[in-house]
């Protein structure tokens, strides 16, 4: 017998809300992290702490969430058709056509409209909702959905054993569950700053971090044409004025040249030596070198310095020449940007020009030129053929530059603006869609 058309449509409202309910658990549980879930289980979040089970035993959830669906599916749109399809029959028996028929139409039209329903309401919209906030809503549902795996506990059994054989039967194993990637950091960094969680300037710190465990020390190292040390061969009055025009708080010492390295001092040592003695003996206070390969990982220096009693070293490549220097101001720098001190100004320039282009030192460190132009990868830097913008240009044109030499790569033009003798001092970069042909006598840009 026929049910009421209002108590019909009152289980049938039910049976769509209960698909809902199973269609927004699946979506929440794909979609959560669990690396938020730890957070809210570690706040005492007993439905996070739940959720976390279930999803290390994913195949129980999706048992149950597949076998209430299927059933929930069957369910409805058979009593659809029992409980409303006799109510239309009469009406679409008035046409003679159609009279044949008007149980069959009547019963088709409800599930078609039944099924509907069931689709934006039961799966489409919750699922949408899910994934607004997926690792709360996971907490939310997670004691229903483990409590109604209980109640469907052989239906679940039987399914899992049978997913378990198929996976078993083709040789394919159980993955490991994968762990966050340095990738997922950045753009969960990016969404916090976005959303005003996170400062700008502290998703650029954490993100230098990261680029910083890629990069070499031959990418921060100050180069060894731009060394200031101190010569033992010279009066000390020289290297007393060298000091006081360099800023440094530590400098190398040598005889003659570079390569005949006698160690380091710390400037405070040196005055400290001439406010109790009176007299400078720049080779009493010396200090131990530290060397470290120019390939070697920044991170491997970092963990060199913190054990160092001076923070400086000396990098040196494969023949054991020294090629630069770096210290931790370097590494600093690296995270947090330039460090400036008031009344010195730095020689290397990075500038972003209003058409578009950058004024580049040739010596300035490759991997911030490429993150501050936002290039990739530029041609040969793999292999090590050059370390800085300068490397790049000579590298392309095989020969050592003259003003005015032009390089073109993909959509770039690096133009060499000035020479500081056989050294590529400044570099004008330039966007392809920004080229314009400059005018006769024109001197923008050097």
């Amino acid at each position: 017998m026929a049910a009421e058309p209002l108590t019909g449509l009152l289980v049938i409202g039910i049976l769509i809300g209960l698909n809902a309910f199973f269609s927004l658990a699946h979506s929440v549980f794909i979609a959560s992290k669990r690396m938020r879930l730890e957070l809210l289980a570690g706040k005492g979040n007993q439905g996070a702490a739940t959720a976390l089970e279930l999803l290390d035993d994913p195949n129980m959830f999706l048992s149950t969430i597949q076998v209430a669906t299927t059933f929930i599916w069957i369910l409805t749109g058979a009593y659809s058709g029992i409980a409303l399809g006799g109510y239309l029959a009469p009406s679409i028996g008035a046409v003679p056509a159609l009279a044949p028929y008007a149980t069959v139409i009547s019963v088709a039209l409800v599930i078609v409209a039944t099924t509907f329903l069931s689709l934006l309401f039961g799966e489409l919209v919750p699922k949408r909702i899910g994934l607004d906030n997926p690792e709360y809503i996971a907490s939310r549902v997670a004691r229903p959905l483990r409590a109604i795996s209980v109640a469907v506990l052989p239906f679940v059994r039987i399914l899992t054993a049978t997913t378990e054989g198929i996976l078993k039967a083709s040789g394919r194993k159980r993955p490991e569950p994968a762990g966050i990637s340095e990738e997922e950091i950045w753009q969960i960094l990016s969404e916090g700053a976005r959303a005003g969680v996170i400062e700008k300037e502290e998703e650029a710190m954490v993100n230098a971090i990261f680029r910083l465990g890629d990069r070499k020390v031959l990418s921060l190292m100050t180069p060894r044409p731009d060394i200031i040390g101190i010569d033992l061969d010279l009066p000390v009055n020289s290297s007393i004025k060298t000091i006081l025009s360099s800023n440094h708080s530590f400098l190398p010492v040598y005889r003659g040249e570079l390569d005949t390295l006698s160690g380091v001092i710390w400037v405070r040592d040196l005055w400290a030596q001439m406010i109790e003695g009176g007299s400078a003996d720049i080779a009493l206070i010396l200090r131990e070198p530290i060397f470290i390969a120019e390939t070697a990982p920044a991170l491997q220096l970092m963990e060199l310095l913190k054990t160092s009693p001076t923070p400086i070293a000396l990098a040196i490549d494969e023949f054991g020449v020294i090629t630069g220097i770096i210290t931790v101001h370097d590494i600093m720098k690296a995270i947090i940007g330039d460090i400036g001190i008031s009344g010195i100004s730095h020689d290397r320039e990075l500038i972003r020009r209003e058409n578009g282009s950058f004024l580049i030192d040739g010596l300035y460190p490759l991997d911030e030129v490429k993150d501050f132009i936002g290039i990739s990868m530029l041609p040969g830097e793999q292999e090590g053929l050059y370390h800085t913008l300068a490397g790049f240009v000579m590298t392309e044109l095989g020969r050592i530059p003259d003003t005015g030499d032009v390089v073109e790569w993909n959509n770039y033009r690096f133009e060499v603006v000035d020479m500081d003798g056989n050294r590529v001092d400044k570099i004008l970069v330039t966007p392809r869609s920004s080229v314009k042909q400059p005018e006769a006598g024109s001197t923008d840009g050097v």
